[in-house]
């Protein structure tokens, strides 16, 4: 390579040109490729590319040190303005420098200021980069490397499995844990949960109460009552065990394959606390509030009750006047095909041959109904199918309530922690990845609710 000759004539001394020579070799050293050292949190190169997506994987293997930051820049840098957010506030993780943080919600950050707006649209961007990417196939053969006891079925064809494939979907955590909710799909009110953990919502809980009086008379003194829905994070963990090729050589379909497998244990393990939590370290669920209106069912029996047409509109009449229709039903899929299917007797008693008693049967091509009597159904084998009445032990129940009344908080981060310590895991070369997330959920009004409890299927 040649070099342009030194201009030694601009020189008085040897000196000088001593100088100008080291000054030239320093430059030349800084601008040359540098070894890259894995320093914690730190980055190198741009960032902020939103095309270049985010990876929870890559956010694993970097910290344990599978791969180097230069290959992690998004991961790291979501990490640090996360954590700067989030220190702003008082909240520190639970492992300080060990932990990972990586965007639960990018709708639940705390957004009170200009930089969690910036950071809640760009994570929003940076989750879903990659969503084109996923590769059904892809992800059905990392499945069956993570577990390989699993049928080998295929995802295409129909009959060997594809029917039991979803849709391709790779999104934010929470929106993969949303289409699991039950509250979710009923219309829970979602809020973010704030970074010390805690929201009160003030509320009445009685009225002031007016009197007639006469002339001269003394007005009867009356206060109204308050009270408040307190929100405090409960801890909800997630443990997920990965080889370690899936961090080394991670693609959207390994990332996708891991991010839906700990929102799907997430979500139902929130979604059923949410119905029928005792309270304490998990969720209170709906069920279990003292407030909540209950109705029993017009037939009624010594194992079980028998929900018929005249209890819809009975336990629509015990909502309070302030609802002014109910916004879902909840309810078990046996339960609701139960419904679809009882028909009134036509000759004699118990024949059940006459018409269908929930639904308008026009053709034996059209489909059951998405509602009962204008109300959207909400179905899902989160419902409890183990209710017991005398010697019944396989009964059910049916919620109906106005759903916006209930309130879901959640964080907007979720904590990471990834060890490949311990017998097993270094023995297979696996990596256990832990989740933890904040999340609580309560009423707002418990009578904006009515439950329906111990009913047959049959």
């Amino acid at each position: 390579m040649s070099t342009a000759p030194l201009p030694t004539d601009k020189f008085q001394s040897r000196d000088e040109l001593v100088t100008f020579i080291e000054q030239q070799a320093t430059t030349a050293v800084e601008k040359a490729t540098r070894v890259e050292r894995r320093v914690p949190w730190v980055t190198s190169g741009p960032v902020c590319a939103d095309s270049a997506g985010y990876s929870v994987l890559k956010a694993a293997a970097f910290a344990l040190g599978f791969v180097g930051a230069d290959q992690a820049k998004e991961e790291i840098h979501a990490h640090q303005q996360l954590r700067d957010l989030y220190a702003g506030y008082g909240f520190a993780p639970h492992h300080g420098q060990q932990s990972f943080l990586v965007p639960l919600a990018s709708a639940h950050l705390p957004v009170f200021e200009p930089q969690g707006r910036r950071l809640r649209d760009e994570l929003h961007l940076k989750m879903t980069a990659h969503a084109e990417k996923y590769d059904p196939d892809e992800a059905d053969w990392i499945g069956r490397r993570l577990n390989p006891l699993r049928k080998a079925l295929g995802t295409i064809t129909d009959t060997a499995g594809g029917t039991m494939v979803p849709l391709p979907m790779l999104g934010e955590l929470i929106d993969l844990q949303r289409s699991l909710e039950v509250f979710a799909v009923a219309g829970a009110r979602e809020v973010a949960l704030p970074p010390n953990g805690r929201v009160q919502f003030p509320k009445l809980t009685a009225a002031s109460t007016a009197y007639w009086v006469g002339e001269g008379s003394a007005i009867t003194e009356s206060q109204p009552t308050t009270g408040n829905l307190d929100l405090q994070a409960k801890k909800l963990g997630v443990l997920v065990k990965i080889n370690n090729e899936l961090l080394r050589f991670a693609s959207p379909s390994a990332e996708g394959l891991v991010r839906l497998d700990m929102a799907r244990a997430a979500a139902l393990k929130a979604d059923l606390a949410m119905l029928e939590g005792t309270g304490g370290t998990q969720i209170k669920g709906i069920t279990t509030y003292s407030g909540i209106a209950t109705h029993t069912a017009s037939t009624t029996g010594a194992n079980g009750d028998t929900f018929t047409p005249a209890d819809i509109a009975t336990m629509e009449s015990k909502l309070p006047d302030a609802v002014e229709s109910p916004t879902a039903w909840v309810l078990r899929k046996a339960m609701y095909a139960a419904l679809m299917n009882r028909r009134a007797d036509a000759v004699s008693a118990d024949d059940g041959k006459g018409p269908f008693l929930f639904r308008d049967m026009r053709s034996a091509s059209s489909g059951p109904p998405a509602e009962l009597y204008g109300t959207r159904v909400v179905r899902s084998a989160q419902v409890s199918a183990a209710r017991v009445k005398g010697s019944g032990t396989n009964l059910t129940y049916m919620l109906l309530g106005y759903f916006p009344d209930w309130i879901v908080a959640r964080m907007g981060v979720m904590e990471f922690l990834a060890s490949g310590l311990g017998d097993t895991a270094l023995q297979n070369d696996m990596t256990y990845l832990r989740g933890i997330q904040h999340i609580d959920a309560g009423p707002r009004h418990a009578a904006s609710f009515v439950l329906c409890d111990q009913l047959l299927v049959a």
